[in-house]
């Protein structure tokens, strides 16, 4: 049986030509998913940082110092299109860039967004937490506690962010998360 070149030719370029349009589909898929990430996270970010500044503010204002912190729990999303993502606070304070709120995928690095913090704390000194772990007490509550870090992971239940009067001139801040005692 012959098979004209022509045939063969016509094949080869057909095939070619698929593998091309199913490829630049999947980079024109992958990039607006990416695309519409970064954004939810940006949107994630800039909702810590306000809910952050708020906690921060409240409790800077307040005029006693108290063994107890107060904390907002955020309404996060549990995933982003089924991919885990972490919050994170970075202190870049000593390349005069401050202190921010980092998101990112947890797959994948190069999704990230950053918020800043926008605090002009003159009256007291502020220490935002962001690589230290521990617990906190809250008031009026005896079966929970804040388990503080620099960083959580967004899916996790009760995520919250918090602050403490630790005296008349110093207040402590942060994010973590709202768990039972012993739990």
């Amino acid at each position: 049986m012959d098979i004209p070149l022509k045939h063969v030719i016509g094949t080869i370029a057909l095939i070619g030509l698929i593998i091309a349009a199913g490829l630049s589909y999947t980079i024109i898929i992958s990039f607006i998913e990416a695309d519409v990430n970064k954004k939810q996270l940006n949107q994630i970010a800039e909702h810590v940082a306000l809910n952050l500044v708020e906690i921060i503010s409240l409790v800077t204002f307040a005029n006693y110092s108290d063994i107890y912190a107060q904390m907002k729990i955020l309404k996060l999303p549990s995933d982003l299109g089924g991919k885990a993502y972490t919050i994170q606070l970075i202190n870049e304070t000593s390349q005069n860039q401050g202190y921010y709120v980092q998101t990112q995928l947890v797959t994948r690095k190069d999704i990230t967004a950053k918020s800043p913090i926008p605090l002009n704390s003159t009256q007291t000194q502020l220490k935002l937490i962001t690589n230290e772990d521990g617990t906190i007490p809250v008031r009026g509550e005896d079966t929970k506690i804040i388990q503080y870090s620099g960083t959580v992971y967004g899916g996790t239940h009760d995520v919250v962010v918090w602050g403490w009067k630790e005296s008349l001139w110093t207040t402590r801040a942060g994010i973590g998360l709202w768990k039972s005692i012993g739990g």
